[in-house]
């Protein structure tokens, strides 16, 4: 009676154990705070778990595509979202954030950048980003093309490195390896303690976060499940200091 009961209570517990799923949300790395909290949330109320992968939004996307795993993307910039489109690695999407870049200051950048119209100066040095890799690498990019053709010119050839996601950016930042480094939005310095300049609207290109269901899923319900509780926490977000988009 008593090898009964005990296999009773193990064969009740692997049936238990075998239908909670690891559910896997990539995201880029400027929004991977949020999107922690909201997953550490959904680990204590669901039996499903999930795990953060985060880089830059391009990073993340290529090993979407390449693994043909994944079950949420939550990015920000338009053009990875048409390549995820592109290759059919997603099923659909929500518009969830809007985002204002400007360029991060270090020390020694605070002394010699007091507008936008300093990043043309022959001895500033700027970290942007990798536009293969990264939303922020176009995002310089389409900033550039609107300048007048001399400041463009002078701030290209002041681009000391190109990163791969923002964290590599503040990096270099905080350092002092660079004076200046191009951000999507001032949430992301928070806690930073370092100054910035603005980019004048008449230049600056604003970014959108979007959040994904991805098409490799192995779980439906369970990816349906996690989607609909982010949509339900965007305030976290917005703790942040982004603006989310009702």
């Amino acid at each position: 009676m008593r090898y009964f009961v005990w296999v009773s209570v193990f064969i009740l517990s692997f049936s238990f154990t075998s239908f909670a799923q690891t559910l896997y949300w990539f995201t880029g790395a400027g929004i991977k705070k949020p999107a922690q909290v909201i997953a550490k949330a959904f680990n204590k109320t669901h039996k499903n778990k999930v795990v953060i992968i985060a880089g830059g939004s391009g990073q993340v996307l290529n090993q979407i595509i390449q693994s043909k795993r994944g079950d949420i993307y939550t990015l920000v910039d338009v053009d990875f979202l048409k390549k995820a489109q592109r290759f059919r690695a997603i099923s659909g999407y929500k518009k969830i954030l809007k985002l204002t870049p400007i360029f991060l200051l270090s020390k020694d950048g605070e002394k010699k950048i007091k507008s936008f119209y300093d990043l043309a100066k022959d001895d500033i040095r700027i970290a942007g980003g990798n536009p293969r890799a990264m939303c922020l690498g176009k995002t310089f990019k389409q900033i550039i093309s609107k300048l007048p053709s001399k400041m463009a010119s002078k701030i290209q050839k002041n681009i000391a490195v190109r990163c791969l996601n923002v964290f590599q950016i503040v990096g270099y930042v905080k350092e002092g390896v660079v004076d200046a480094g191009i951000v999507l939005d001032k949430a992301l310095i928070k806690n930073t303690h370092l100054k910035y300049i603005t980019i004048p609207q008449r230049y600056n290109v604003n970014r959108y976060g979007y959040v994904a269901l991805v098409s490799y899923s192995k779980n439906k319900k369970a990816q349906e499940e996690l989607y609909n509780f982010i949509l339900k926490h965007l305030y976290v977000y917005k703790k942040f200091g982004f603006e989310v988009i009702k």
